[in-house]
């Protein structure tokens, strides 16, 4: 069936127009629609300010010589910093330690959350104290948290070492003196940290979850056991991907523990890549090289990051069938 048109003669000439019938794509904002996007305008200003100027400056700053005086750019060099780094010879090793370091705490941390979340979970005197009690770590702040871990992990006086002479055992390590076991300390101390945060979003997942299923599961002979095993862990599975994102993230960037306890040492042992990026800027004055590393610890997180967003896709489809 043809279009319908209309006719208009101009000039001796015959115009075919089809606008009147096609439907009117403009787009005429609302005072309604203007009065957000000025309540928006501050928060967009700060993110600008705060999050993509530095970005772009500090892209521009990797691929750059930087005058250390002035603190300005000489002469790009396009991307001499980038394979400065890579090349260089604490670069694997550092980036693999920092993949195992994130990778390692993400999993604890989301391991050793659920059954805390678990139990929170269930009605029981002194809950609200045990919740409280949960968010001390990350109720302090990371510097204070990291002295108070130097002191348990002290091999003289340390408390650590004081419940291993309780024990009847040598206590005498010293914890923080070798590099593999100051790395797993590290990871102690991220793990942590992290906890209660991983622990309240589970315990919100968990409350989540409709009483109908487990009640229709009672009445149809399922325990305690069965119901764990065929609903919760199914239904929370799926939810342990924005855990492991996150807290796989906020490895990736620790800083203040290492700086804390360890200042990368011993040997560059527990060393990680944002680490090294504060080791190349203000100790080497490498600005451009510690740029460049920093883009590239961005595009590891990234990468990984978008590899358990995958996952959880794939999972809630998995789920859905």
């Amino acid at each position: 069936m043809p279009l319908p048109t209309s006719r208009s003669d101009q000039g001796g000439s015959t115009v075919w127009s089809l606008q009147r019938f096609l439907p009117n794509r403009r787009f005429h904002p609302s005072q309604g629609t203007w009065l957000a996007l000025l309540m928006v305008a501050p928060a967009l200003l700060m993110v600008v300010g705060i999050y993509l100027y530095p970005a772009i400056l500090m892209l521009f700053f990797s691929m750059a010589e930087i005058d250390v005086a002035t603190f300005s750019i000489k002469r790009l060099i396009g991307w001499q910093n980038y394979l400065a780094v890579i090349t260089g010879p604490n670069f694997g090793p550092v980036m693999l330690r920092t993949i195992y370091f994130a990778t390692v705490v993400a999993l604890l941390t989301s391991l050793a959350a659920f059954p805390i979340a678990l139990l929170l979970n269930q009605r029981f005197p002194g809950r609200g104290l045990v919740r409280v009690v949960v968010l001390l770590p990350w109720a302090i702040p990371p510097i204070v948290s990291g002295v108070m871990w130097g002191q348990i992990f002290h091999a003289d006086f340390g408390l650590l070492n004081g419940i291993l002479r309780l024990l009847g055992l040598p206590g005498e390590m010293i914890w923080l003196g070798d590099a593999s076991l100051a790395l797993h300390a590290l990871i102690l101390v991220e793990v942590w940290r992290s906890l209660p945060l991983a622990v309240l979003f589970l315990l919100a997942a968990l409350q989540t979850l409709p009483e109908s299923i487990y009640e229709a599961a009672a009445i149809d002979g399922a325990g305690s056991l069965q119901s764990f095993r065929y609903l919760t862990m199914p239904l929370m599975l799926p939810l342990f991907m924005p855990i492991l994102s996150f807290t796989f993230v906020v490895a990736m960037k620790a800083f203040d523990t290492i700086f804390v306890l360890t200042r990368g040492g011993p040997a560059m042992g527990t060393t990680t890549l944002n680490f090294l990026v504060y080791q190349q800027a203000f100790q080497q004055t490498r600005f451009g090289q510690a740029a460049a590393s920093a883009y590239l610890l961005c595009l590891v997180t990234v990468g990984v990051f978008a590899l358990l967003a995958f996952l959880r896709w794939r999972l809630t489809l998995r789920n859905e069938r």
